[in-house]
């Protein structure tokens, strides 16, 4: 749209979301012509940001867990379509990317801000770019709800409704305390008389670290009945290997059971409150966890140690 300006004549127009507006042409068809030049510079690819987002999609498929490819994928495809024709991301872009996102969920715009901060740490890493339009961005205040802890009866019921290679493979995570990732990987060498060894991994590109879990008898009975179909413990029929990804088995068996949904990742946090109520050390919980900071572990307890219980009993009795 061509507009008079005071004096002179400005154009205005919107693109892919995007507002271009100039102005002081002295004339009408000046300011059309210049228009005209916004527009096919707008239809202009950033290549250089396409480039930046290749590259960092490389990096992360090679170094990181598919999930956080997938998530780091999605964002970036996100950013393309918004930002791919412009010929500079600001840090009004962003704060306005990340605020429309907030106004929905803070909890997402954090993510979304985090990947996106480590999407130009990467390109100054690279030397595709000298700007992190995301340097001093604060994250939004969120409210950090307790992890939903199944009581034993609903864990009771799924086992009820489960296929019996379903009951050996949730009975495995249970009394392991383990991720499921740990348990896909768990190989029949792995299996001693009384223990068993769990490993993990944060990123493609970092070591794996193991751990030896004690084995309680019920499971080491159950698991030398398996038939060895591979090396895996619990094998995928329809591959042979080892299972990738089951999260929506327990999910599954949550809703035929009739219960609350429930994860594997909360079987953990099942097992961690379970313990601190025997009494046992946080220390101890945390190496079964497989936890590098005890800070992390204290986070998965959230039933209310007997020694808490002592001490406010004792305030109660004061009258």
């Amino acid at each position: 749209m061509i507009e008079r300006h005071g004096t002179t004549y400005r154009y205005d127009f919107t693109k892919k979301g995007r507002r271009y507006r100039q102005g002081g042409f002295l004339t009408r068809e000046e300011a059309r012509d210049a228009q005209a030049k916004a527009i096919m510079s707008a239809r202009r690819i950033n290549t250089d940001f396409i480039r930046l987002c290749e590259s960092r999609l490389r990096d992360v498929e090679l170094r990181r867990s598919k999930g956080h490819f997938d998530r780091n994928e999605f964002l970036i495809r996100r950013l393309i379509a918004l930002w791919g024709t412009q010929q500079e991301i600001t840090r009004e872009d962003v704060k306005e990317y990340i605020e429309s996102i907030a106004q929905v969920s803070p909890e997402k715009a954090n993510r979304a801000l985090t990947l996106i901060r480590a999407l130009f740490s990467h390109g100054i890493k690279e030397g595709l770019t000298d700007y992190n339009p995301v340097k001093g961005f604060e994250k939004y205040g969120v409210e950090h709800k307790l992890k939903y802890i199944p009581p034993v009866e609903d864990v009771l019921a799924i086992l009820k409704v489960a296929k019996e290679h379903e009951r050996i493979y949730i009975i495995a995570l249970l009394h392991t305390m383990a991720r499921m990732r740990e348990i896909h990987k768990l190989k029949w060498e792995d299996i001693s008389e009384g223990y068993l060894i769990l490993r993990t991994r944060k990123a493609r590109s970092s070591n794996v670290s193991a751990r030896r879990v004690p084995i309680t008898q019920a499971l080491k009975g159950i698991l030398d009945n398996l038939p060895r179909t591979s090396e895996y413990v619990f094998t995928n029929p329809r591959t042979g290997g080892r299972y990738d990804n089951r999260i929506k088995l327990i999910k599954g068996l949550c809703r035929r059971a009739g219960v609350k949904v429930f994860s594997a990742h909360n079987l953990r946090h099942l097992g961690a409150s379970i313990l601190v109520d025997q009494n046992i050390p946080l220390s101890d919980i945390q190496l079964l966890l497989g936890h590098t900071r005890v800070t992390t572990t204290a986070v998965y307890v959230q039933s209310i140690n007997p020694s808490l219980s002592d001490a406010i009993s004792k305030i109660g009795g004061i009258k």
